[in-house]
């Protein structure tokens, strides 16, 4: 992760909290998640300031909102590397996935249409395979 030298960006105690919250999970956290667990570490912290927070993490790159779900609350994610998501359309589960296909994409964009790709956000829907047994179940 880079630091405030490497960036120019200030981290507060309560920037590096909520982005703390959101690298030690895997869940894909609302906001209302993510300030629940924020409270643990830093009690006084209130909704706005993880809500505000949120959006500077997401502006400067430092993590990403995945989507929005049926109630359109936004989903976050610390984890800003190259990868994908899958999302269950039954349980709302929100899973990491790797494409090796988009490292071919990126190679074939870059080289035809001479442009720089920053990042890109690709959500898969279906069921995950908890639902699938289910279903198969049912």
């Amino acid at each position: 992760m880079a630091n405030e030298a490497q960036t120019g960006l200030r981290m507060t105690g309560n920037r590096q909290i909520v982005l703390e919250v959101l690298r030690n999970t895997t869940a894909h956290p609302t906001a209302q998640q993510v300030f629940l667990w924020a409270r643990e570490q830093q009690p006084g912290i209130g909704f706005a300031t993880v809500y505000r927070t949120l959006d500077f993490l997401v502006t400067h790159g430092m993590a990403q909102e995945v989507f929005r779900d049926k109630d359109g609350a936004a989903h976050y994610d610390g984890n800003v590397t190259r990868h994908d998501h899958a999302i269950c359309n039954r349980c709302g589960r929100i899973e990491d996935v790797s494409a090796p296909l988009h490292a071919l994409a990126y190679a074939i964009i870059e080289r035809s249409a001479g442009f720089r790709i920053g990042s890109h956000a690709t959500a898969f829907t279906g069921l995950c395979a908890d639902c699938v047994a289910q279903e198969e179940d049912d």
